[in-house]
C-alpha cells in the first residue's frame, strides 16, 4: 500500500454511508451468497455470474440510498441503533480507516458499482469448536450433534447443501481470486476454524508465492485451539511469504469472547490454557509483519469474564500493538445483554473500563466501541423476561446435549419473571 493509498480516505460523507458497503464483500459459498458486512443480510449471488458478488442489485440499491443520506436496513439498524444511543458503531469506525475505498470513488464518489478492495471468504464450516451462538451452517460440530439429538425450536437446524454446487462455486471463487487478487488491499478467510482448512490455506498461499501482492493484508481468523503443528506450519510459511515481498502484512484475529471456564462453555472446545500459548507465540512475531487482533462476540453469558479476557490480552499488549474488537452477539436475540436491566451489567462495565488501556489511537478507538456497547445497554431499565425465560430454555437444551451446566456458572442471570 503506497502513501498516497494510506492518505485516501472515503469520500463519501452523508450521515448514513459506510466504506464497508462500498469496499467489502463476504462470500458465504455454503448459501451461495454475499453480503457488505457481517451485520447485513446477504443476497443470492447468481449460479452463471459468480463475478458479479460485490454489485448484486440489493446491493446497489443500499448504496443509493446511503448516498442520500437514508439508512438502507436489512441489517444496517444495528449500527444505526447504536449511533442513535450516542455510541460510536461499526460504521463510524469503518469510515475512519484509510486505504480501503474503491479508488474509482476518487473521480466520482457518486459511483454505486465499483470494484471490491476487501474480500472475505466463507469456503466450508469445518470446525473444531460448538459455540453457543454459532449454527450447523458454520459448524461442523454442531452439524453432527444435531444428528444426534431432536430439534429444539431455539437451536438452528441443519441445511441440506448441494456439495456439488458448493464445490463449483469453490472453484468459482478461485478463478475469480486468480484474476483479481492483485488489485485487493484485504482478504480474508474465515472458518469454521481456518487452520484446519488445509486446501483453503495453501491454495491462497500458492497463489500469493506465484502472484506476489505486495499491497495485500492477509486476515486468517482462528479460534487458536487448531493443532499446534497446523497453527504454527501456516503462520510460518507466510512468514516466508513476507520475506519474499508477497504480501504487505499478515492480520491473525483471534476468536474470544471471554475468558476461563465461562469462555469454555460458550465457545464449546475452548481450552484456554491452549490458547494463551499460541497467542503468545504470536506475538512473539515482529509487528511489522503480523497484526495481532482479538474479535470478541458480547452475549449475556461472556459479560461476567471480560475484565479477565482484557487482563490477558494486556499481558501481550506492551511492547507490541494487539486489536480488540467487540459486537454484539447477532442472530439469538435473547442473547443479547440488553434482555437484562442495565444494573446486571453497571459493576461490571466499571472494571471493564477500569482494564482498557487508553495509550494509542488503537486503544481509544476500542474504547469507544466498548462504549457504544455499553450506552446500547443502558437504555434497557427493566428485564425483558420473556428473552431471559428463552435464554434460560436453550442452554438447558445445550447441557442437556453437552453434559454441562450453564447455571453453575452464571448463577445470578437465573432471574426469574416475579
Amino acid at each position: 500500500m503506497t502513501s498516497q493509498d494510506l492518505d485516501y480516505y472515503f469520500p463519501i460523507k452523508t450521515k448514513t454511508a459506510c466504506q464497508s458497503k462500498w469496499s467489502w464483500s463476504t462470500i458465504w459459498l455454503n448459501s451461495g451468497t454475499s453480503s457488505s458486512c457481517h451485520r447485513v443480510d446477504d443476497f443470492k449471488i447468481p449460479e452463471d455470474d459468480f463475478g458479479s458478488f460485490h454489485n448484486l442489485p440489493e446491493k446497489i440499491v443500499h448504496r443509493e440510498k446511503m448516498l442520500k443520506g437514508k439508512w438502507p436496513g436489512q441489517g444496517c439498524e444495528y449500527c444505526k441503533v447504536i449511533e442513535d444511543n450516542n455510541g460510536f458503531s461499526d460504521r463510524m469506525h469503518n469510515n475512519d480507516i484509510p486505504g480501503y475505498a474503491p479508488t474509482e470513488l476518487k473521480k466520482d464518489p457518486t459511483l454505486t458499482h465499483v470494484k471490491p478492495t476487501i474480500v472475505e471468504i466463507f469456503a466450508h464450516n469445518t470446525c473444531n469448536f460448538k459455540c453457543t451462538y454459532c449454527s450447523p451452517i458454520l459448524s461442523s460440530r454442531i452439524e453432527q450433534e444435531n444428528n444426534i439429538f431432536d430439534s429444539h425450536p431455539l437451536i438452528p437446524p441443519n441445511i441440506v447443501i448441494n456439495k456439488q454446487t458448493v464445490n463449483k462455486r469453490y472453484e468459482d471463487f478461485f478463478l475469480w481470486l486468480e484474476d483479481n487478487i492483485q488489485g485487493l488491499m484485504r482478504l480474508h478467510l474465515l472458518g469454521g476454524e481456518t487452520f484446519i482448512q488445509h486446501d483453503l490455506i495453501t491454495r491462497v498461499l500458492n497463489l500469493l508465492e506465484r502472484k506476489p501482492c505486495p499491497k495485500l493484508q492477509l486476515n486468517i481468523f482462528s479460534n487458536f485451539n487448531p493443532p499446534q503443528k497446523y497453527f504454527k506450519k501456516y503462520i510460518n510459511s507466510i512468514h516466508e511469504l513476507w520475506k519474499k515481498g508477497c504480501l504487505s502484512r499478515f492480520d491473525l484475529t483471534a476468536s474470544i469472547d471471554a475468558w476461563g471456564p465461562q469462555a469454555e462453555y460458550v465457545r464449546f472446545g475452548l481450552n484456554c490454557t491452549e490458547f494463551e500459548e499460541n497467542f503468545a507465540y504470536a506475538a512473539s512475531f515482529p509487528e511489522e509483519f503480523l497484526w495481532l487482533s482479538a474479535n470478541q462476540t458480547v452475549s449475556s453469558l461472556t459479560m461476567k469474564t471480560m475484565p479477565d479476557l482484557i487482563r490477558m490480552i494486556n499481558k501481550y499488549n506492551t511492547d507490541r500493538h494487539i486489536g480488540h474488537y467487540a459486537m454484539l452477539v447477532d442472530g439469538f436475540e435473547f442473547m443479547r445483554p440488553e434482555v437484562f436491566a442495565y444494573e446486571t451489567w453497571d459493576p461490571i462495565w466499571k472494571e471493564i473500563f477500569k482494564e482498557l488501556k487508553t495509550d494509542t489511537f488503537e486503544q481509544k478507538e476500542t474504547v469507544k466501541i466498548f462504549t457504544g456497547l455499553q450506552n446500547v445497554m443502558q437504555s434497557k431499565l427493566e428485564h425483558d423476561y420473556n428473552s431471559i425465560e428463552k435464554l434460560h430454555s436453550y442452554h438447558d437444551e445445550i447441557d442437556r446435549r453437552r453434559n454441562t451446566s450453564w447455571r453453575s456458572l452464571w448463577p445470578e442471570l437465573e432471574i426469574k419473571k416475579p
